[in-house]
C-alpha cells in the first residue's frame, strides 16, 4: 500500500518511521526522476538504494570490502535493488567469515545515500535546487528478513557528520558522485610542463569515469580534501565535473609516484579531531551519556556506539585511541565483542576497557583471556574512567 509522507525532512521522517516500528520502503524522490529508496524492519535501517549511480556505488564498495565476491559484480540495483542484500545474506550464510566486512559494506551504503538525500535537502534550502522532494511510503514491500538492523540515529549522526564537514570546507555545490574530467589538457599539461610525473598521473586517474568517491577508495585520500584538489584546477577551467554516469571501473595499483603526488592533498583535520578518541561500545544510551560528559570533558574526542552489531564496521572505519566495553549486551556479549576486536589488525594493540556490574575474580580473568587490558565496575565511576585515561597516556 503507498502511502505519501508530509513534507517534513528527511530526519522528521525517518524517526518517525523508528517509533511505528515501520517494515517497508521509502521512496524520496525528485521532479527530475531522481530517486533513492531505503528499507526498513521494526523500524531500524536495512538497505539502501537509487540515487545518482547506485551500479557505480554497488561495484565500488563490493570491490573495497568484498574484492573476492566477483559473481556479484553484474547485478544490477536499478532494476533489482534489493537483490544485492539478499545476495549478501546468502554469502553470509555460507562463510560466516565476512560477516564484519558485509555489515561494514551496508553501513556505508546507507551512510552514502542517507549523505546524498541530506546534501541535495541542504541545497534546496541554499536555493542550489529547485525540485522538492517527496516521500512515498510502501508498507507492502519490506524484507521479511534481515541481517542488518542498523540504528537510524547512528547512520543519520555519521552522515550528518560527513555532510558538515563537508559544508565547512566549502564543498556543498559538488556532489561525491561527480566524475571528474581534464577540460583543457594542453593547459593542463603548460601547467604542469616541471613536472612531467605529476602530469601523467593525473592524467591516468582522471580518465573521465571514475567518481570522486572512488578516486578517494584507489587514491587512499579522504574525500573531503580529494574533492578540494579538484575543485581549484575546475575554478580555473582546467578540469570540470561530469555528472555520474554507468561506467565500468577497474582499480589501479598506486605506485610510490603517485603516493608523492597526492601526498600534497594534505589531510583536513580541525583542531579537534587532533584530539585522542575514545569509543564507547555500550548498549545503555545512560551509560554513553555519563561517559561522554567526562571524556569531553577531559578533552578527548569520543565516539558512541549503542548497537554492537555496528561495532566492528565503525573500527574498520576508524581507529579510537581507547574502548570502553560493555561486557552485558544484546546479540553480542563483550567476552565474544573483545576477541573479535582482537581480531582485527588495526585494533590488535588499542587498549579495551570492560565496563560491568559484575566484579568477580572469575570474570576479571575471562576478560583477560579474550585480550582486555582493564576492568571497570558500574555504575560508571568519574575518578576511575579519568585514572584510565591518564594511564594510557590520553590525557596529562
Amino acid at each position: 500500500m503507498l502511502e505519501r509522507g508530509d513534507t517534513f525532512g528527511l530526519a522528521s521522517q525517518l524517526y518517525q518511521l523508528q517509533s511505528r516500528l515501520f517494515r517497508g520502503r521509502l521512496d524520496i524522490e525528485d521532479s527530475r526522476q531522481l530517486r533513492w529508496s531505503l528499507y526498513f524492519y521494526l523500524g531500524r535501517l536495512v538497505w539502501a538504494g537509487g540515487g545518482a549511480d547506485p551500479l557505480e556505488r554497488w561495484q565500488r564498495l563490493l570491490n573495497y570490502y568484498c574484492p573476492g565476491i566477483t559473481q556479484l559484480e553484474e547485478l544490477n540495483p536499478e532494476t533489482a535493488e534489493f537483490d544485492g542484500y539478499m545476495l549478501l545474506s546468502q554469502i553470509l550464510k555460507q562463510d560466516r567469515s565476512k560477516r564484519s566486512e558485509i555489515i561494514a559494506l551496508v553501513q556505508d551504503i546507507l551512510v552514502e545515500v542517507l549523505f546524498d538525500i541530506l546534501q541535495y535537502e541542504q541545497q534546496l534550502k541554499d536555493g542550489q535546487q529547485s525540485n522538492q522532494l517527496s516521500f512515498v511510503y510502501d508498507n507492502q514491500n519490506y524484507p521479511k528478513t534481515a541481517f542488518t538492523l542498523a540504528r537510524i540515529d547512528q547512520s543519520l549522526t555519521e552522515a550528518i557528520q560527513k555532510l558538515q564537514l563537508w559544508q565547512k570546507m566549502k564543498l556543498l555545490p559538488y556532489s561525491p558522485n561527480l566524475i571528474p574530467f581534464i577540460q583543457q589538457p594542453e593547459r593542463l599539461r603548460q601547467n604542469l610542463e616541471n613536472s612531467i610525473d605529476e602530469y601523467r598521473i593525473l592524467t591516468q586517474f582522471v580518465d573521465g569515469k571514475r567518481t570522486l568517491r572512488s578516486l578517494s577508495l584507489e587514491l587512499k585520500q579522504p574525500l573531503p580534501d580529494l574533492t578540494s584538489f579538484f575543485v581549484q584546477y575546475v575554478n580555473s577551467g582546467m578540469m570540470s565535473f561530469l555528472e555520474a554516469q554507468k561506467s565500468e571501473e577497474k582499480p589501479l595499483e598506486q605506485n610510490q609516484k603517485t603516493k608523492q603526488f597526492f601526498s600534497h592533498v594534505s589531510a583536513y583535520q580541525s583542531p579537534e579531531e587532533t584530539l585522542p578518541l575514545v569509543m564507547c561500545i555500550d548498549d545503555s544510551p545512560t551509560v554513553c551519556t555519563q561517559m561522554r560528559q567526562i571524556i569531553i570533558g577531559e578533552g578527548c574526542r569520543f565516539f558512541d556506539i549503542q548497537d554492537p552489531i555496528l561495532a566492528i564496521p565503525n573500527l574498520l572505519k576508524i581507529q579510537p585511541d581507547l574502548i570502553f566495553l560493555d561486557l552485558v549486551m544484546p546479540v553480542v556479549n563483550g567476552y565474544e565483542l573483545c576477541a573479535q576486536i582482537r581480531r582485527i589488525s588495526r585494533a590488535k594493540d588499542t587498549p579495551i576497557v570492560i565496563l560491568t556490574g559484575k566484579d568477580g575474580l572469575i570474570d576479571r580473568v575471562r576478560t583477560k583471556m579474550v585480550g582486555a587490558n582493564d576492568f571497570i565496575s558500574k555504575p560508571v565511576n568519574q575518578e576511575r574512567v579519568v585514572s584510565i585515561l591518564r594511564k594510557y597516556a590520553l590525557i596529562k
